[in-house]
């Protein structure tokens, strides 16, 4: 699942290295801008079938590919 997360990263950002560095921050990095991570939510809404309420979500969730892949499958139970 992370893979799939970090290809969607690279495919919406300019950033291009996320399989060398898993763990970089994603905000602090200024990785995810405002309309990076709407299109992030729709993607991975889409591709992983489940549905994100932003609003609903800790802001750490999106500091990194294994923050993400863990609310995901929690999602997904």
């Amino acid at each position: 699942m992370e893979e799939k997360i970090i290809e969607i990263i690279e495919n919406l950002t300019d950033y291009k290295d996320m399989k060398c560095n898993k763990d970089i921050d994603l905000l602090e990095n200024e990785i995810l801008d405002s309309l990076a991570f709407i299109e992030l939510i729709e993607t991975l809404n889409n591709e992983f079938n489940v549905e994100i309420q932003p609003t609903q979500v800790k802001p750490d969730t999106w500091r990194s590919v294994k923050n993400i892949a863990e609310y995901i499958q929690q999602l997904k139970k």
